[in-house]
């Protein structure tokens, strides 16, 4: 089982979605305990350290890497909508 870590503006982000995409989000991020790094597809280019989930439907990814602190720790370094890549723009200038 992995541990959930936040940064600051991904803790924000998860606080401020409505129902539905709660939903989508809390399964996502059980996933993510299960499964660690080996969920979701990763990402390439400067988010080559980084994974996706995604909800295609509501638009909604949530960008994750493992943690400096420690490999069972997994940092949610980005929730947000994938309209004109805003969600990875906010993960790279995250990293």
């Amino acid at each position: 089982m992995f541990e959930i870590a936040w940064n600051d503006k991904s803790r924000k982000e998860y606080d401020a979605l409505d129902g539905s995409e709660l939903v989508f989000v809390d399964k996502a991020l059980n996933r993510i305990r299960i499964s660690g790094m080996q969920a979701g597809k990763a990402l390439h280019g400067n988010l080559s350290s980084c994974r996706k989930l995604k909800h295609k439907k509501m638009g909604l990814r949530i960008v994750f890497r493992e943690s400096s602190q420690g490999i069972e720790i997994i940092e949610i370094v980005a929730i947000g909508k994938r309209a004109k890549f805003k969600v990875y723009k906010d993960a790279e200038d995250r990293l």
